[in-house]
């Protein structure tokens, strides 16, 4: 499966749950059709790194970086430091390949 195809796996499996409320961050930049690329926001609010899948779980604030197994150890300097910033600030942000990863990661959170 590639990226999206494990990005979409996750999303209808979340969208199960009762209790979470879950979408897709888009964090491409905006269309040049002239130069035809995309180009980063300007806005000093805007930040790289911001995970594929954002949302809130049991009243708990949400991220979820979506990798492949093959890519699942390449996560840039500011994934990981998006990730770090969000469980800092009491957040539950992680890297997942599959619905499997989220699973045994929201139950063993559930657990504590």
């Amino acid at each position: 499966m590639n990226e999206k195809q494990i990005e979409n796996a996750i999303l209808r499996y979340l969208e199960l749950l009762p209790d979470c409320f879950a979408w897709k961050n888009n964090s491409v930049g905006i269309y040049d059709p002239v130069k035809k690329i995309y180009r980063k926001s300007w806005n000093k609010y805007a930040i790289n790194g911001v995970s594929d899948i954002l949302g809130v779980y049991k009243g708990k604030a949400l991220a979820i970086e979506v990798k492949t197994p093959k890519t699942k150890n390449k996560v840039s300097e500011a994934q990981k430091n998006f990730l770090y910033q969000f469980n800092k600030r009491g957040g539950l942000g992680f890297v997942a390949s599959s619905v499997n990863d989220v699973k045994h990661v929201l139950e063993n959170w559930c657990k504590l």
